[in-house]
């Protein structure tokens, strides 16, 4: 058995403040970035998430030091494919461009001299994703998925690559006959492209395939051929084309997301840059690149603890790390020996910025974020996170450490042996649950931290960024090994004397929330709890999920048609008389997705049970809340709840 490690992370410069973090602003809208584009004169786009703006997302053109917005008022820049979308744009030429636009799910054509998009496709059943510009026939290839206005049902979804041709407006299919497509990339010659597939059962981080096509005379791909993936649980993602027509692409076939090229000669996949650690992340959203190729260089991510670095490579060989203040990096692009990304850091909030490897200058581009929040952010007010790795068995499970500022738990290994002065904790459960928490700023983390409180940032079992087998270890075990994690993180804490084992609370939101309501129901270590529009019974979600989603659980729990009694012994709904701990909980009257009634039961079972509950309703939000006010609302709740219990209040 591997003994237990703590990293603590280097702080970076952060504005000064002395000031705790309010809720107000800790929720606050903070703006984010992505989709990065360059144009032939080595112009950079992205798409920027404005909250400040009811939430748009705005195509922004960066030249001359100067960022433009070039979406008009009533246009939002975003796809709703696979639900959660992902690129939604494409540059025609350094004037014109297309992008999807959220309200209608319709393609646009939008030129810089123009006041007004152009709207070039009219099926309103169908939404529109991924769009690339193919210059030889004046077209745009890009995914469609068409939705049934009769039939409500994700059987009735369906996936495929089609074109739009420029001139006539006319939609044809380039490939059908799988329930899943991303990824549609051209070679430099336009004659040939590369795309994904998948199909059920699969979720596009256990198992897809890389297509290649070659296109005819038409323009149609007159003949294809899978290179891998076929008849394999590998997953393959993010594939490109290099400048000389080399293949290339991330898969997992090693045990980790390396980056690989395709060699004809032996007509497989290869690692081009073989390493124990994922190189990039679990695909929720299509269209995002974790390395660029360039006839220079090979630029690649590196995820190590989920801190990333980024690497320049040559010769199949690291040749230097670019940047070592940030630590996580996305949409990385490259034009004119400038690398640009996505970054985030300990002691930052996402920002654009330029890399210029030859002399390792970087530059922040974007603006930077208008949110007061980093006002109470000085570094001596500022939870720095300590990776932790802690046996569950004979296994190991991951998370972030944040000790509660100014507090002798901030000293590694504090051996104090009095519960009292020691601090309450709080977990935080991810979403998705195929996902992971990173050590990058987050100001709801430093809100809990500033006020005594030490926090756990679980990347249990199950989560992406350690590898495909750590990443399968959720298989069939929704509900079981997060829990047992979530256990052994306690009782590491403890025995470290970083916590107090009697103040330790529960919290998360939607898949998260389902993980904190399963520890109160099948675990006696935790005091109380918080469920945000948390799922309280999985199998009314697998009968209300989308496509995307509809055999994930299959793969988490199990059949919702031959193994319900599984799905009832996960259940916390069907589990309630075992909470024994009061519970806060939060929720939207207009959730589609854990709808009203399963809180107002669960709330119910515990008050017959005369446990300590609250529940708070707010009328105009869904599934996951919007509203600044409602979530300052539901943290200061939160906050308040738990010191009731500590007895502070």
């Amino acid at each position: 058995m591997s003994s237990a490690k703590v990293k603590l992370l280097t702080p970076q410069s952060i504005n000064p403040g002395t000031n705790q973090v309010s809720a107000e602003q800790a929720v606050a809208g903070l703006k984010d970035y992505g989709q990065l584009a360059c144009d032939t004169d080595g112009v950079l786009f992205w798409v920027e998430y404005r909250p400040e703006d009811a939430g748009r997302n705005c195509l922004i053109r960066y030249a001359n030091g100067v960022a433009q917005n070039l979406t008009p008022p009533d246009f939002d820049v975003r796809s709703r494919v696979h639900e959660y979308g992902g690129l939604s744009w494409c540059l025609l030429d350094s004037q014109s461009w297309v992008f999807v636009n959220k309200r209608d799910q319709q393609l646009y054509r939008q030129q810089i001299s123009a006041e007004k998009p152009e709207q070039l496709t009219f099926l309103m059943e169908s939404r529109f994703g991924e769009p690339v510009y193919d210059a030889i026939h004046h077209r745009v290839l890009m995914i469609e998925e068409q939705h049934s206005s009769e039939i409500h049902s994700y059987e009735n979804v369906i996936n495929r690559l089609v074109s739009l041709s420029l001139t006539s407006g006319e939609i044809e299919v380039l490939h059908e006959g799988h329930d899943f497509y991303s990824s549609l990339v051209l070679s430099g010659n336009g004659q040939q492209c590369l795309f994904i597939s998948w199909d059920h059962p699969h979720q596009p981080w256990i198992a897809t395939q890389l297509h290649h096509g070659f296109f005819g005379p038409d323009g149609l791909i007159e003949r294809q051929q899978i290179l891998a993936g076929q008849g394999m649980n590998t997953s393959i993602l993010q594939p490109s084309f290099d400048h000389d027509g080399g293949i290339w692409a991330m898969s997992d076939q090693s045990g980790w997301w390396n980056l690989c090229r395709y060699f004809l000669a032996e007509q497989r996949l290869q690692p081009y840059w073989q390493v124990d650690a994922d190189c990039t992340t679990a695909p929720w959203q299509f269209g995002g690149y974790h390395y660029h190729v360039s006839q220079q260089q090979v630029i690649v991510i590196r995820l190590q603890q989920a801190a990333a670095d980024l690497l320049q490579l040559k010769n199949a060989e690291v040749a230097q790390q670019l940047v070592s203040e940030y630590s996580q990096f996305r949409a990385i692009t490259q034009s004119q020996n400038k690398i640009y990304a996505v970054a985030n850091a300990l002691s930052s909030l996402p920002q654009v910025i330029e890399i210029d490897p030859l002399s390792g200058h970087t530059r922040q581009l974007s603006t930077p974020a208008d949110s007061p929040v980093v006002d109470g952010l000085a570094v001596d007010n500022l939870s720095l996170p300590q990776h932790i790795s802690f046996p569950v068995g004979d296994q190991q499970a991951f998370g972030f450490f944040y000790p509660p500022v100014k507090s002798d738990a901030n000293k590694e290994d504090s051996q104090s042996t009095d519960s009292r002065s020691l601090p309450p904790v709080v977990f935080f459960f991810h979403g998705g649950p195929t996902a992971c928490t990173y050590p990058v700023l987050n100001p709801r983390i430093q809100y809990w931290t500033q006020r005594g409180f030490a926090v756990m940032d679980l990347n249990y079992r199950g989560s992406s960024g350690y590898g495909r087998a750590y990443r399968l270890l959720l298989h069939k075990r929704w509900g079981i090994s997060d829990v047992e994690d979530a256990e052994a993180a306690v009782q590491y804490l403890s025995d470290k004397g970083l916590i107090n084992p009697q103040q330790v609370f529960a919290r998360g939101s939607s898949a998260g929330g389902f993980t904190a309501l399963a520890a109160l129901a099948f675990s006696d270590q935790f005091s109380a709890g918080a469920s945000l529009y948390g799922v309280t019974d999985p199998l009314a979600l697998a009968t209300a999920t989308h496509k995307f989603e509809s055999h994930y659980l299959d793969w988490l729990i199990g059949s919702p048609v031959t193994e319900k009694d599984v799905y009832q012994a996960r259940s916390p709904l069907a589990h309630a008389s075992k909470i024994k701990v009061p519970v806060i909980f939060f929720q939207g009257e207009l959730d589609a997705v854990v709808v009203p009634e399963q809180t107002r039961a669960m709330v119910s079972a515990l008050q017959q049970q005369q446990i300590p509950v609250e529940a708070h309703y707010y009328a105009q939000e869904g599934h996951g809340f919007r509203s600044a006010e409602n979530l300052a609302d539901a943290l200061e709740k939160e906050y308040h709840f738990y010191q009731r219990i500590i007895g502070e209040e």
